[in-house]
């Protein structure tokens, strides 16, 4: 995620922290040395943030480790301002793994909560006593019973079924079952929204800016998710080579080409990004729209190809399944077309426009697959 840097590691998953974590610190230490006058019950609510932060990271390892022990991937934990997130290299395809990834995270909230409750009671505090971030830091006592509360509305507040919360995430496994996974995700994600209307309007009335914040990201984060597995289905049972432009079809560019000659293939073609392949016909380069428009207003644009092209870039099989490695590929990177090389040799291109074909091929297929009608 932009904006976001690496503190730690642990369990193969990275733990990043967004910038904008840091403002929450400093507005909310600078909330209780107002309010107190005191550095050090400013340093006190600041601790108290942290140890917050502490149980949502491992709210987040509830459910990568799970997702690890089902064989998904775990790319990185985010801490946020409103929470954390930790993002999978995929999406569970059983419903029944998704419900346990989802359960997960608020499971070790509900066994931190009495951890935590306990702590408070034998240092003399009980699980009402704190009632704010100010208050909280009166005590050690207090600061674990705050913790203790934090982690009961943690577990409660993730498990409404508002997608893509844990609780929605539940509600779309469970459907998911029934009446399959885009019918399902639609379901959850319009309950989502709903719930996130209702979060945005309670939080403008009663002046709650992070609630407003959380409504703004269940709205988007549900629509996004419900066109991810849209696109999912209808890519599935898809490769790259289904979709591909073909070597006949890919326009190559060699090494000692000029930007000029580039440039004329641009104007009169319908490729904006070129192989570089040498005279044996080996994949050395791509030259990207990126590289040609930053070549066009500069010196660069009399230089030749070899002086401009990528040297560093992904290439795909195509054999490899088109949602999960090849739409993944093409988002990560950035770029608008990748390279497919088959035992070393470039027989053609993926790029963005070849998988917007797919909705039209499944459809063929199904066509296809159609028996004929009786008689004929």
């Amino acid at each position: 995620m932009g904006g976001s840097f690496k503190i730690g590691r642990a369990f193969g998953i990275d733990v990043k922290v967004h910038w904008t974590f840091l403002l929450l610190i400093v507005f909310f230490g600078l909330l209780a040395y107002q309010a107190t006058g005191s550095a050090g019950r400013a340093l006190a609510v600041i601790g108290l943030i942290l140890g917050l932060f502490v149980c949502v990271l491992l709210h987040e390892y509830g459910h990568s480790l799970t997702a690890q022990r089902l064989g998904i991937e775990i790319n990185d934990i985010t801490l946020l301002p409103i929470g954390g997130l930790a993002r999978m290299k995929s999406l569970p395809e059983r419903p029944a793994d998704e419900v346990k990834i989802a359960i997960a995270g608020p499971l070790v909230n509900v066994v931190l909560a009495p951890v935590f409750f306990g702590v408070g009671y034998l240092l003399g505090s009980s699980p009402f006593s704190a009632t704010g971030f100010v208050s909280a830091a009166d005590s050690a006592g207090q600061f674990f019973s705050f913790l203790g509360v934090v982690n009961v509305l943690l577990a409660v507040f993730n498990l409404i079924p508002a997608f893509p919360m844990d609780g929605g995430r539940v509600l779309r496994g469970l459907l998911a079952s029934r009446v399959g996974p885009v019918r399902a995700t639609d379901i959850s994600s319009a309950v989502g929204q709903g719930f996130a209307l209702l979060f945005f309007i309670y939080g403008l009335l009663g002046g709650n800016l992070l609630l407003v914040l959380i409504a703004v990201f269940i709205f988007f984060g549900a629509g996004g998710e419900a066109e991810l597995v849209r696109q999912r289905e209808l890519m599935r049972g898809l490769t790259v080579r289904d979709v591909m432009g073909t070597r006949r079809r890919t326009e190559t560019v060699t090494p000692w080409h000029t930007f000029g000659q580039v440039l004329d293939s641009v104007i009169h073609g319908y490729q904006t990004d070129f192989p570089v392949v040498d005279e044996d016909g080996r994949l050395v380069g791509m030259l990207t729209r990126n590289e040609i428009m930053s070549a066009a207003h500069s010196p660069d644009r009399f230089s030749e190809v070899r002086q401009i092209m990528r040297t560093e870039f992904p290439t795909i099989s195509p054999e490899a399944d088109l949602f999960a490695e090849g739409q993944k590929l093409l988002q990560e990177s950035g770029l608008r077309a990748i390279p497919v090389v088959e035992d070393g040799e470039l027989v053609g291109m993926l790029t963005v426009e070849d998988m917007s074909q797919a909705a039209l091929l499944r459809d063929i297929r199904k066509l296809q697959q159609r028996p004929a009608p009786w008689g004929r």
